[in-house]
């Protein structure tokens, strides 16, 4: 069953129409469920939804096996540069927008805190309140930018969202952050933390592949200092798309559901 919410987002002063898949039989079957938060929540059902034609199939995976989970999609925001925005816990710094939009002086990143603000303090209440959910088992999951968001919500706010997976993370935006925010974080509620890299991240082109890898080795190599809960993989051939994060859906949805 899918239930629409249009949510004031307070923290960030817009709205967003909130998605939340919930099982059938929720009212009735007196089960508490687990709450996955899905970012890029635009492509997490359908394939004619997805805003590239090809959906990550969550609601197809849960129903092919039996999964009862709570499912909560967070669409982007399409405005230019608010994706970023929204997904980027820090500004990004000169030499990246130079790389990434050719342009060293617009000011793109840095309202991820108020993102995790709004599903932190509002989103997740509203769930729990009204929902039968299992408060404390929260997963969330997101890719590239999306990532992003995703692996700063694991690490700052890691006795919340104890399980997250992160695909084809771009890393590189922000190496340094990353690298300083795990160090003075306690990691120890982390339950799993799932990162994962294609080898043509750069979808042909070999320097933003090169990059890709180099900065997720890094912050892997930070990670695995801090917990032994870091689950990593590699896909050689994979490119950079929404038909590659597809098929790694069972992979991360095992290790946080395994029964």
């Amino acid at each position: 069953m899918f239930i629409e919410k249009n949510i004031y987002m307070r923290s960030l002063r817009r709205r967003r129409k909130i998605t939340i898949y919930v099982p059938d039989d929720y009212q009735t079957s007196n089960k508490r469920y687990p709450v996955l938060y899905i970012n890029d929540g635009q492509n997490a059902f359908f394939d004619e939804e997805s805003y590239m034609g090809v959906s990550w199939g969550f609601f197809d995976y849960v129903k092919e096996n039996n999964l009862d989970i709570i499912m909560v999609a967070i669409p982007c925001n399409f405005k230019l540069n608010k994706r970023e925005d929204e997904y980027g816990p820090w500004p990004i710094k000169k030499e990246v927008l130079l790389m990434e939009y050719g342009d060293d002086s617009i000011k793109v990143g840095g309202e991820g805190d108020k993102y995790m603000r709004f599903i932190i303090k509002q989103l997740k209440p509203y769930i729990d309140k009204n929902f039968p959910t299992i408060v404390d088992d929260c997963a969330m999951v997101g890719s590239s930018m999306g990532g992003i968001i995703t692996s700063y919500a694991g690490i700052k706010y890691s006795h919340i969202f104890k399980k997250t997976a992160s695909l084809s993370t771009a890393y590189w935006f922000y190496v340094d952050e990353f690298i300083d925010l795990i160090n003075k974080s306690d990691l120890s509620p982390i339950e799993c933390f799932y990162l994962d890299l294609g080898g043509n991240e750069g979808n042909g082109d070999e320097n933003i592949s090169r990059i890709y890898y180099e900065s997720n080795e890094r912050i892997f190599n930070e990670l695995i200092k801090k917990s032994d809960k870091i689950e990593a993989r590699f896909f050689e051939d994979a490119v950079h798309n929404e038909f590659e994060w597809r098929k790694r859906v069972p992979i991360f949805m095992e290790l946080f559901y395994r029964r």
